[in-house]
């Protein structure tokens, strides 16, 4: 039988995990990136450098290849791609639109405003923006209109923060939106809509810096039954009305929330995998679901699954070392020999002597590593992961 032929628009380190997943279900990976040097290439089939923002450039080597299907990757602004090249060419997936509804945070926040589903107010900036005549409740925040991982986003409680943030940002020539700040606990969703019907994975919540940063620097599992509430039913009606709304359908789906006892908030949502190493190491183990490799099948029209009754009460942590300089690092094998740290997958970049500087954003924290632990709730995984880092030896540097 001739081999299907999958593309894969952007090829980060991110998408390895996919590329890896579709060639072992037997499909043919072309791989599409604008950098020479994507990590993902090594791993393709066959890779072609071409910039993916460029619809018409992409469009042409998308004639010539003749794939079956595009298979999502965790990406930014450029999921469009994936979206305008499943509709121009009638591949099943996600659609443009639903691709132009999700990474443009001020026109997500009007479809949802418009829809009743936000009641906070948020305006579009940039330099030419006359700060001080936008009034806003306090806390806000300040981020790009496009793009992700925490890049050049603010935390603002007054006039003075904001005037403060908005000097450092209208340099960048870029759109921004400020919006109010929502209190709570902030968490990840993970499913996926088939046929219209959304299918659960899993529910995580987040551990994040201090403010002004919001950097998440683990994720804890939550379990199906976990709360008396059943967070989980309570996600899922939310989720229909706004995946309605979205337009999505058969996509993988990310989700970015905030849960009080009251009502549940849609930071983003996105039709695709998650990053961070979620998608790849983190789902795959707590929930017995590889959705990278479910959706392939789903592309392939083979039987798939996308939801588990069991979730595994498990941790992933990144090394959230600040201004500090190592001196030691842990073998793997030690950290095992702690009988108090139930280790289930150890993936660490850092070596002595390598200066880590302040957790800020994705890209400061997501390059040294991580590991998972198993426990038996939130404060025994903390407990865990704590003793985890303290095997590591250091000095403090200056910032």
């Amino acid at each position: 039988m001739e081999k299907k032929i999958g593309v894969v628009i952007g090829a980060s380190r991110d998408a390895i995990h996919t590329i890896e997943q579709a060639k072992d279900e037997g499909v043919y990976v072309v791989a599409l990136d604008g950098n020479p040097n994507a990590a993902g290439f090594e791993y393709a089939d066959k890779s072609i450098n071409v910039d993916i923002s460029n619809l018409e450039k992409v469009c042409e080597e998308i004639e010539k290849i003749k794939p079956d299907f595009v298979i999502p990757v965790p990406i930014g602004r450029y999921l469009t791609t994936t979206g305008y090249v499943n509709e121009k060419y009638g591949l099943k997936g996600i659609k443009y639109q639903a691709t132009v509804n999700s990474t443009d945070k001020y026109f997500f926040h009007k479809k949802l405003k418009d829809n009743g589903l936000r009641n906070i107010e948020a305006f579009l900036i940039n330099e030419n923006t006359e700060i001080d005549k936008i009034n806003i409740p306090y806390p806000a925040i300040i981020k790009p209109r496009y793009g992700s991982g925490s890049r050049d986003v603010y935390y603002v409680n007054n006039d003075m923060e904001k005037e403060e943030a908005f000097h450092k940002i209208k340099v960048l020539k870029e759109d921004f939106i400020i919006e109010q700040a929502v209190q709570g606990e902030e968490y990840g969703f993970d499913g996926a809509v088939i046929n219209n019907e959304l299918k659960t994975i899993i529910l995580r919540k987040k551990v994040i810096t201090s403010l002004p940063e919001r950097q998440a620097v683990a994720y804890i599992s939550i379990k199906k039954k976990e709360y008396d509430n059943d967070i989980y039913i309570r996600i899922n009606n939310l989720i229909k009305k706004v995946l309605e709304i979205m337009e999505y359908n058969n996509c993988l789906i990310h989700a970015d929330l905030i849960i009080t006892n009251e009502e549940i908030f849609v930071i983003e949502i996105s039709p695709r995998p998650s990053g961070h190493n979620l998608h790849n190491a983190f789902i795959p183990i707590c929930s017995g679901i590889d959705m990278a490799r479910e959706y392939i099948k789903f592309l392939l029209n083979r039987e798939c699954c996308f939801e588990s009754d069991s979730i595994k009460k498990m941790q992933i942590k990144f090394f959230d070392f600040n201004n500090v300089r190592i001196l030691k690092v842990p073998t793997e094998e030690e950290v095992r020999l702690n009988s108090k740290v139930n280790l289930i997958l150890w993936n660490c970049n850092i070596a002595p002597n390598d200066i880590l500087g302040k957790v800020t954003n994705g890209a400061s924290i997501m390059g040294r590593g991580f590991f998972i632990v198993e426990g038996v709730d939130e404060e025994d995984l903390i407990k865990q992961s704590n003793m985890v880092l303290q095997q590591f030896q250091y000095e403090s540097v200056e910032s």
